[in-house]
């Protein structure tokens, strides 16, 4: 993938808007113009329609003007992010983008019109994937019963994917994406909900597989780093068992050295830090020991308050623009990204090399996507002259790290 493809977007999940319009206006005033800077013949974008622009979108109406519009601007919607269902533009989002959880209903018939919508827009051909919540917010942690319910209706969602793949030919991913602090706060707590609650003697052999096809792995590179994950171990990890990688988020964290700043630089890096501990977003943060322990801490802003956590590493859950390796006392955890393309690189001649190739989409990514949705809270120090002129920056430096 050297060259940007249908395979290779952006979230929208950074544009504001809760119905069609907004949907559509966002498109054309930032995907539009980040095509042309890029002087791509097409983009791919990862749609984010709320709970209730999906409802409007499948009207007939308002599908037809999406389609056509789409088709225009020559974006193709190979991805949806199906994480936030409500708005997550809100003046406070915090805890609230976790609900409804899995073992709601609501969750189920969201991801259901989600389906139905991206089966509409897609080419033919084409098959799509959606991320997805991690179950739910970790704290109070879920119950058997709620885990036994929000197991169900993945599998439901998963026999319902498999019919349309057999009427149409079409695969569609759902994308479960771990988070710091979820029910599914990292890979190794995915692998065992799959274990204990999708795989057989709980499930038959025939529903066991059906669910490895269609449920599947949103890999967030910056939810991996803030938890020190090595990602090479967990995704031959997840191969041994039979998980597949539907889809990967390239994001980078914050990252601080405490060790090795000085006291005026201590200071100074506190400083920094304060401007991203804004209201909208929940910021998880890792604070790893110098011996190598890890704690991590549900919001930036209660370990600022902290001295005594000023030791060691922090890793912070705020997405920040990939193309920065660092700005003044912090730095980033881009370097996750490129070790991300090192790991595809190395497996990719592996396929190459093997004298029984596999699809490399049973393993890495049939899809990923640039995932910096903050950069409407960033820092004014970060702040780019437009939102599309930061956006194609970032999948320009994507696409020559990748080359």
């Amino acid at each position: 993938m050297a060259a940007l493809s249908s395979l290779l977007g952006y979230c929208t999940n950074v544009h504001a808007g809760t119905d069609v319009d907004h949907v559509l206006n966002n498109l054309r005033a930032c995907a539009l113009p980040v095509r042309e800077e890029l002087r791509a013949d097409s983009l791919g974008i990862g749609l984010w329609f709320s709970e209730r622009a999906a409802v409007e979108a499948l009207r007939a109406g308002p599908l037809q003007r999406i389609r056509e519009q789409l088709h225009e601007m020559r974006l193709i919607p190979y991805t949806f992010n199906g994480f936030p269902q409500g708005d997550f533009h809100s003046a406070v989002v915090k805890h609230r983008v976790y609900q409804p959880t899995w073992w709601e209903h609501a969750r189920a018939d969201y991801t259901r019109n989600l389906i139905r919508l991206i089966d509409q827009l897609l080419p033919p051909g084409m098959n799509g994937s959606i991320s997805t919540l991690p179950i739910a917010w970790g704290t109070p942690a879920p119950t058997e019963e709620q885990l036994v319910q929000s197991a169900e209706h993945l599998v439901e969602i998963a026999i319902e994917l498999n019919r349309l793949f057999e009427s149409t030919g079409r695969t569609i991913a759902i994308a479960i994406e771990p988070e710091p602090g979820c029910a599914l706060t990292d890979t190794a707590s995915l692998r065992r909900f799959f274990d204990d609650y999708l795989s057989a003697p709980r499930l038959s052999e025939s529903t066991a597989s059906i669910v490895r096809k269609h449920i599947t792995m949103c890999h967030d590179i910056c939810h991996a780093a803030v938890m020190a994950e090595d990602q090479a171990h967990e995704l031959r990890a997840n191969q041994e068992h039979g998980i597949r990688v539907g889809k990967v988020q390239v994001s980078s964290a914050i990252a601080v050295e405490w060790d090795l700043l000085t006291s005026e630089e201590r200071t100074q890096a506190l400083q920094q830090l304060s401007q991203f501990a804004e209201d909208r977003y929940l910021h998880q943060t890792m604070v790893i020991a110098p011996d190598g322990t890890k704690q991590l801490h549900e919001d930036l802003p209660a370990v600022l308050k902290d001295p005594t956590l000023q030791r060691g590493q922090w890793r912070i859950h705020f997405h920040v623009p990939i193309y920065l390796k660092g700005w003044g006392h912090l730095k980033t955890t881009q370097h996750e990204i490129l070790k991300w393309l090192e790991i595809t690189r190395d497996f990719e001649q592996h396929v190459k090399d093997s004298a029984q190739p596999k699809d490399r989409t049973q393993w890495l990514y049939p899809h990923c996507e640039v995932e910096t949705y903050a950069w409407g809270v960033l820092p004014a120090a970060l702040k780019v002259p437009s939102l599309h002129h930061g956006i194609a920056s970032e999948l320009k430096w994507l696409r020559d790290s990748m080359s």
